[in-house]
Order: C-alpha cells, then sequence, then structure tokens
C-alpha cells in the first residue's frame, strides 16, 4: 500500500492490527504476506471509540498468521496471486476472529 492509502485508512478510535509472514508456496516461491486490520464498532454499540485489548490483539494476530500460511501454503504462486485479488484470505480472516472482536478491512 502506499503512504496516502494507508494514512486514508487509518481513522481516530480504533485499533489497528498489523501481522506479516513469510510464506514457500507448492511451486517453491518464498512469498511475504502483509496483513493490515482495523476494528469495527459492534451493531448496538453506544461507545464512541472501539480499541482492543492487547491479548485480543494477540489472537487476532496469531489467526492472521495461521490463515496466511494455511491458505498459501497449498496453492502454487498462480493460483495465490488469484485468491489475493477477491480478498478472499482478507475475509477468511474477518470471519475467523468475529468471535474475538469485529474487524473491517
Amino acid at each position: 500500500l502506499t503512504r496516502d492509502k494507508e494514512c486514508s485508512l487509518i481513522r481516530k478510535w480504533q485499533t489497528l492490527i498489523e501481522a506479516h509472514t513469510d510464506v514457500k508456496t507448492t511451486d517453491g516461491y518464498l512469498v511475504r504476506l502483509f496483513v493490515i486490520a482495523f476494528t469495527k464498532k459492534r451493531p448496538d454499540q453506544v461507545k464512541t471509540n472501539c480499541y482492543a485489548q492487547s491479548a485480543q490483539i494477540r489472537k487476532i494476530r496469531k489467526k492472521m498468521v495461521d490463515i496466511m500460511t494455511n491458505e498459501a501454503g497449498k496453492v502454487l504462486l498462480r493460483e495465490l496471486v488469484k485468491k489475493l485479488i477477491p480478498e478472499v484470505i482478507g475475509k477468511e480472516i474477518e470471519k475467523q476472529t468475529q468471535g474475538i472482536y469485529p474487524l473491517t478491512n
């Protein structure tokens, strides 16, 4: 991401969670994947901020890395790129971490 795009995503009153990992694809390529996520308010939330606790952040980051290694480690590089374009991995991360804390992006 470019700096201006990253700055446009970052807002006040929410937690920024970043994760990265090196994954080896089945055809032997070593790929470094980066993920960025933000907390979002629950549907019935009244409070203005939506900060995640540090233990929740650690759990979310661990789950992000697990999902990235599972999704990217089983496919060829060409198929990995096809997964990244429609944000399949991002949607999977959102779905899996919903129980810990609701995420967006």
